[in-house]
């Protein structure tokens, strides 16, 4: 004879540490709220526009610092949205380590757009 299994969903038996706008789910997920997206872009937006027009001012080449900066940019905004305005954590090992892997990745992505000539 069959044993009977009684199934039982992740959320009720395990303690998340992020909670999810439209209710409960069986992953443990990080979510963005409206005021994260909104810091992330407009800080995105900003430095891929402000950097160029800076070096233009300067009189330097705007390819490595846009590619410098935008991805710090980039990398720390996300990070700082997920750290500080949804969680609530704060600086610690992991906000380095996440917010160093995030810069490094679209750093190589805006390098890929600029180099190539598809942005600016």
């Amino acid at each position: 004879m069959a044993k009977s299994v009684k199934w039982q969903n992740k959320a009720k038996t395990e303690n998340h540490q992020y909670k999810s706008v439209m209710g409960e789910t069986d992953y443990d997920i990080p979510t963005f709220g409206y005021k994260s997206s909104f810091i992330v872009i407009l800080s995105i937006i900003l430095s891929l526009f402000i950097v160029p027009f800076g070096c233009d001012a300067l009189g330097v080449d705007y390819r490595l610092p846009t590619v410098i900066i935008g991805g710090l940019v980039s990398g720390f905004s996300a990070v700082y949205a997920q750290f500080f305005v949804q969680s609530k954590k704060g600086i610690c090992k992991s906000f380095w380590v996440v917010g160093s892997l995030l810069s490094v990745f679209s750093a190589g992505i805006i390098a890929a757009l600029v180099y190539t000539g598809v942005m600016m």
